[in-house]
């Protein structure tokens, strides 16, 4: 397998002229239209080196998971890259745009749908095959590009699970963890942080509680971002900062008043579903509801399909205990639609109150 760099006056070209040329994302199977738009070869050999496949895109796998399993494979086979190299747009540009090209179109729908407008379609093409807001988001928003820097950014070579902080972090709502953690507040750039941060889902994890981004995980992750601009996070090891973030989501679990209100000028994926595709307000308030878990603190509406016998039920947290009713504890975690069996009934949950 060879890789490529793109050619800074070919990217300079396809950049400048995405109003005129995005359509051939859209209709062309392969990159040789590149060379015409171009005029003339527009990569520069970079390295040769042993083939890899990247996790395959079906019907039987999320995309989200798609791209969680691709931020191992690209930091395995890609972890020669000096942070110069893993830095420059041309190189990104170049594998998007090469050996990726079929990849990335099938990753973004290219192959099967056409852009709803030009003015989306560019900008989507933009972070996606290219850079996009700087360097910095462009590390976090090319397609290729993020998975090797969260790759990086969670590997631990002395683990014998070597990936072990990015298994905690989890596969769902990968888009949103990428930008919450590793671009918008930057923790990453701190490993000690960032162990604190993994320590923390790992505490929510073992006690079986969901943490939903929105809800829990962005508004605790600026809480620690606002402290830092008081307290040295520098400082203070990894248990400090995973107690800190441990009380804060237990506090929005409660219903108290945690955190701080921010304006998050940098949310890149507001209006974006898991995939990085803008959606409409309307849309946005489908999705949310349908994708709603059950986490502690709520009640819902279960019926029990034997009887239809209808009743509400708390999924309640008790303070300093770990002790949840068998039935609640069950449906931590659940959606709109699914089933729990307990002692020999069924209970279907219909509504999240």
């Amino acid at each position: 397998m060879k890789l490529y760099f793109m050619k800074k006056e070919a990217l300079d070209i396809l950049k400048s002229n995405l109003d005129m040329v995005y359509n051939m994302y859209f209709t062309e199977k392969d990159n040789k239209w590149l060379w015409k738009v171009c005029g003339g070869d527009p990569f520069v050999e970079f390295k040769e080196i042993q083939d890899f496949q990247l996790a395959p895109i079906d019907s039987d796998t999320s995309k989200g998971e798609v791209e969680f399993a691709n931020c191992k494979i690209i930091y395995e086979n890609l972890s020669f890259l000096t942070e110069s190299q893993a830095c420059d747009e041309r190189l990104w540009a170049g594998m998007c745009h090469s050996v990726y090209y079929g990849y990335l179109r099938k990753r973004w729908d290219c192959d099967t749908k056409f852009p709803k407008n030009q003015k989306e379609a560019v900008s989507n093409i933009k972070s996606r095959f290219f850079f996009s807001g700087g360097t910095r988001a462009g590390l976090f928003r090319n397609s290729i590009a993020k998975c090797w820097w969260v790759g990086r950014n969670t590997y631990d070579p002395s683990n014998a699970n070597p990936f072990e902080k990015l298994d905690i972090i989890g596969s769902n709502d990968i888009s949103s963890k990428i930008s919450d953690i590793f671009y918008s507040n930057n923790f990453s750039a701190n490993p000690i942080i960032l162990n604190g941060i993994v320590k923390a889902f790992k505490n929510f994890q073992e006690e079986n509680i969901q943490l939903l981004p929105k809800e829990h995980i962005r508004p605790s992750l600026q809480f620690l971002n606002a402290v830092g601009g008081g307290v040295v996070l520098d400082c203070l090891d990894e248990d400090e900062i995973a107690d800190m973030l441990i009380d804060n989501i237990y506090g929005i679990i409660q219903g108290d008043q945690q955190g701080v209100e921010i304006e998050d000028e940098s949310d890149e994926y507001e209006d974006m579903d898991i995939d990085g595709n803008e959606i409409s307000e309307e849309e946005a308030s489908e999705d949310s509801a349908q994708d709603e878990y059950v986490v502690i603190g709520q009640k819902v509406n279960v019926r029990i399909k034997e009887t239809d016998e209808q009743k509400v039920i708390l999924v309640n947290y008790l303070p300093n205990s770990t002790k949840i009713p068998p039935l609640a504890k069950m449906l931590l975690g659940c959606r709109i639609g699914d089933e729990v069996s307990f002692q020999g009934k069924t209970y279907l949950l219909e509504e999240i109150i």
